[in-house]
């Protein structure tokens, strides 16, 4: 009889994932781990998944996934860059645990030109929700909802001090000019089970965490922070046209591949061309596409590099302005 240890290796060593299989035959290479920061079922976590199916096909090595949620991201983070010089580990993650993580979480240890970018899957905005019974039916009522509370202010739920959601939040109210009360959790998924039960009254989310939620009724949709309103989530109007002191609110999320800076510059070139060629698959664009997401296009390592400086510039500006402070 097969002990159940001996079970679970076997299939961790094959990479299941969903209903699609990767033969172990295929997979001869040495597990390679792959860090979600975040709890399962995040948004991220689910992209992820859906990568690590091609991703192993590509490289003929499974692809361990490793859900390291808790400071800001930087537990996983952390356990990138602590393993041993030259072990291929890949980390999933957003402008906030690359970027902002390391602004506001002393026990960050470590800083955004620690990472290297390999791939981006995704970019796309956030939407702004609300509770479903929220006495606002617009982002016109919710500023004057929210001015009018100012000794009880609205609870916006987030995802951690110096998170992208938190920044959104302190410079949507600072901008519109009220006060929020905010309330952290440990991922997405946590923030919108207590939008729907009532325990905050309003948070953004990444667009393809909103895909099934919008047309329930569980919460209200009051606007994006996309320059256009989208064709998957049209109901969300741009908030940078719906009111003047919002003009410039235009900001997106994205989904990226890094690795250790440290890694060399072969490897780097073999986990780059696997993981493009695994992610822009037919399938997998399909599947990202009906997410809500919008996929990213194919993007050289010299054109990675740009785009995350540019991305590092543009956030820690940002954390600037709204005064993060390391805690």
């Amino acid at each position: 009889m097969i002990h159940r240890r001996d079970c679970l290796t076997t299939l961790l060593a094959v990479g299941l994932s969903g209903s699609v299989r990767v033969s172990a035959q295929a997979l001869s290479g040495p597990p390679i781990s792959f860090i979600v920061p975040q709890p399962a079922g995040n948004p991220t976590d689910v992209l992820a998944r859906r990568l690590q199916i091609g991703a192993q096909r590509e490289l003929g090595q499974p692809l361990i996934m490793d859900n390291l949620p808790g400071a800001g991201g930087s537990l996983g983070v952390n356990k990138m860059l602590s393993a041993p010089t030259g072990t291929p580990i890949l980390l999933i993650a957003s402008q906030t645990e690359s970027i902002l993580t390391p602004l506001s979480v002393k026990a960050a240890r470590y800083s955004s030109d620690k990472l290297r970018p390999v791939l981006l899957i995704t970019r796309g905005p956030y939407v702004l929700l609300g509770r479903a019974d929220l006495p606002a039916r617009n982002l016109g009522e919710l500023i004057q909802l929210a001015r009018q509370r100012a000794s009880r202010p609205l609870a916006y739920g987030h995802i951690g001090n110096g998170s992208m959601i938190h920044l959104l939040g302190e410079r949507l109210a600072r901008k519109a000019g009220f006060t929020l009360t905010q309330v952290p959790y440990k991922g997405v998924p946590p923030v919108l089970q207590d939008l729907i039960g009532g325990q905050i009254d309003i948070t953004f989310v990444p667009q393809s965490a909103v895909r099934d939620l919008a047309s329930s009724g569980k919460v209200k949709v009051l606007g994006t922070t996309g320059s256009a309103a989208s064709d998957r989530l049209p109901e969300a109007l741009p908030l940078s046209k719906l009111d003047a002191s919002l003009s410039d609110f235009v900001h997106g999320t994205w989904g990226a591949v890094f690795v250790s800076r440290s890694l060399p510059d072969e490897e780097v070139r073999r986990l780059h061309k696997a993981l493009t060629v695994a992610c822009h698959d037919p399938q997998f664009q399909a599947q990202t596409a009906a997410s809500g997401s919008e996929p990213a296009p194919p993007m050289t390592l010299l054109e990675l590099e740009r785009f995350f400086d540019d991305e590092t510039r543009l956030y820690q500006a940002m954390a600037r302005e709204i005064g993060i402070q390391p805690e």
